[in-house]
């Protein structure tokens, strides 16, 4: 951000989002007016701060602080604070884990709306014990997330339906929602939307979305995604399962770098513009 000073005004009409994308090119220089917005009571500017805090972005880290500035912002009628809230309780981030409790802030918060509270319940019930004997809740929830536009529940409804979970299998309905979910931009549903285009015998189509999922696809899933293309043996595919396996290893040296980095002895920082400011505003 260099010496570039963040109205208070602007800053109350940012979403989360949107003071994330400010944080993308410096989040140290960007830390001090997120925080000095959440002290403000902006509520996204509250969430964004727990979020840095939470992945040491741009400040050190801290799950415990990040829980409390959610529980704040939850407080104050945040939905995203409430659901981020539940994951940490899901994820023992700053608090031991406890599921039950994950659910209670999940269920407050997906009743109100929120899509992706919606998504974290039902994916908690999808891990249930007794999720065989009843999988309709978790595939409601996965409904009522989709239809507020979230592509990886879109891609869930989609296996759903595929596989029979809670009602009769409907194949074609399962491609349609993996289609939604592929045009959304989740990789999961791309993959899906691949692997049933390659089973209709749409070979170039399917190609076209593998490549686009293993280029979105986290590191974990490129390497499923390899194991799973060389077993069609076709040269095409295994093609593909070469570039998932070079994404693998190309997210292993940038994450050693970023090691490496983080180990190495840091220069004394310079004080940024904004810190007298700050300091005046007892901030």
């Amino acid at each position: 951000m260099g010496d570039e000073r963040i109205s208070y005004r602007t800053l109350k009409g940012m979403d989360a989002e949107a003071l994330r994308a400010r944080m993308a090119p410096s989040p140290a220089d960007a830390a001090p007016w997120v925080r000095a917005a959440a002290l403000n009571g902006i509520k996204s500017a509250q969430v964004a701060w727990g979020q840095m805090l939470l992945d040491g972005n741009g400040v050190a880290r801290d799950s415990q602080a990040a829980l409390r500035w959610f529980r704040i912002a939850a407080d104050a009628g945040s939905l995203d604070g409430l659901n981020m809230v539940g994951r940490c309780h899901e994820f023992g981030w700053g608090v031991p884990p406890d599921r039950a409790e994950a659910a209670r802030h999940y269920r407050d918060a997906a009743a109100r709306g929120h899509a992706w509270a919606q998504f974290n319940l039902a994916s908690l019930l999808l891990d249930a014990e007794d999720f065989a004997a009843n999988p309709t809740p978790a595939l409601q929830w996965f409904v009522r997330s989709a239809r507020g536009g979230n592509p990886k529940a879109m891609a869930m409804v989609g296996r759903f339906l595929e596989h029979g979970w809670g009602r009769h299998a409907r194949p074609a309905a399962a491609r349609r929602w993996y289609r939604r979910a592929a045009m959304g931009g989740d990789y999961r549903g791309q993959f899906d939307f691949a692997r049933t285009r390659w089973e209709d015998g749409c070979a170039q189509e399917a190609i076209t979305w593998f490549a686009r999922s293993i280029e979105a696809a986290v590191p974990d899933f490129c390497r499923l995604a390899a194991a799973g293309l060389r077993e069609a043996g076709h040269p095409a595919l295994d093609a593909l399962a070469d570039r998932a396996l070079e994404r693998v290893r190309q997210a292993e040296e940038a994450r050693a770098a970023a090691q490496a980095t983080a180990a190495a002895p840091k220069p004394r920082a310079r004080r940024h513009p904004a810190a007298a400011w700050l300091r005046r505003h007892g901030l």
